[in-house]
């Protein structure tokens, strides 16, 4: 009898514990989508300001004012706008219901994105190397997952050694079960940083020498918010002389 009353009781105490927990938690639930809501709406209220600067530096290029003062404006506009719309998609992903996830023929996507990337790994002097595994599948929403791949590429170009190497391999993992995409490049001085950070959102490691590359330090904290939403891992290592991002999703015929 005793025994009944004590199991009784702890599963009174479990609900309770429950129904306290969840009420406590909710003024911070609905912070976070307040948060993510005023990002959305702000960003768009942005976009609008800024198209108008962009025509109107556009226009004085077109009557033949190429000063350097408009070309910095230019310039900045168009940071500014890239920043925004990261922002927004930063926003919508912690919101899965802006997602609609369907199979996704990853394969393709990394071989149009490396793709497209050739010419800007040409100039820039770096060695470039693909490997795509062909038909390989997985469950996400397309575009995000293309813009994951974009910033994997993007920030491997940026960052890697002068006249290093960059190169991404897109194969099937241990049993076949995941779908592994690495992205790497050349970085000698990367044994000593702590890769705890890279994900954070404005984190750059050495602001000094990253305020160069026109960065803003949110690209890789959109990849992986993107990639847990697909309910895959994105991680980073350093191995040798390379900085080592691996991407893991599930795989799907």
């Amino acid at each position: 009898m005793a025994l009944v009353l004590g199991i009784g009781a702890l599963i009174v105490f479990a609900l309770v514990l429950i129904l306290v927990s969840g009420k406590a938690i909710k003024p911070i639930t609905d912070t976070y989508h307040k948060q993510q809501e005023f990002i959305t709406n702000a960003g768009h209220e942005l976009k609008t300001p800024l198209a108008v600067i962009s025509a109107n530096t556009e226009m004085e290029e077109m009557l033949g004012n190429n000063s350097e003062w408009n070309q910095s404006t230019k310039e900045q506009v168009d940071k500014l706008t890239k920043l925004v719309n990261r922002l927004i998609s930063l926003a919508r992903a912690g919101e899965t219901g802006e997602l609609t996830l369907s199979k996704v023929d990853f394969s393709k996507i990394v071989e149009q994105s490396t793709q497209d990337f050739k010419l800007i790994m040409k100039k820039n002097d770096l060695a470039y190397q693909v490997s795509v595994r062909e038909g390989l599948n997985v469950i996400a929403e397309k575009h995000s997952l293309t813009e994951v791949v974009n910033i994997l590429l993007d920030n491997a170009q940026k960052y890697c050694d002068p006249h290093g190497k960059v190169r991404v391999e897109l194969t099937k993992g241990t049993w076949s079960k995941n779908v592994i995409l690495r992205v790497s490049n050349t970085y000698t001085e990367g044994k000593n940083i702590n890769y705890g950070h890279f994900f954070d959102r404005f984190y750059r490691e050495d602001e000094s020498h990253n305020s160069k590359k026109g960065g803003f330090g949110i690209g890789l904290a959109m990849a992986r918010e993107l990639i847990q939403v697909f309910k895959g891992k994105l991680s980073v290592s350093h191995k040798g002389e390379n900085i080592v991002f691996t991407v893991s999703l599930k795989s799907v015929k």
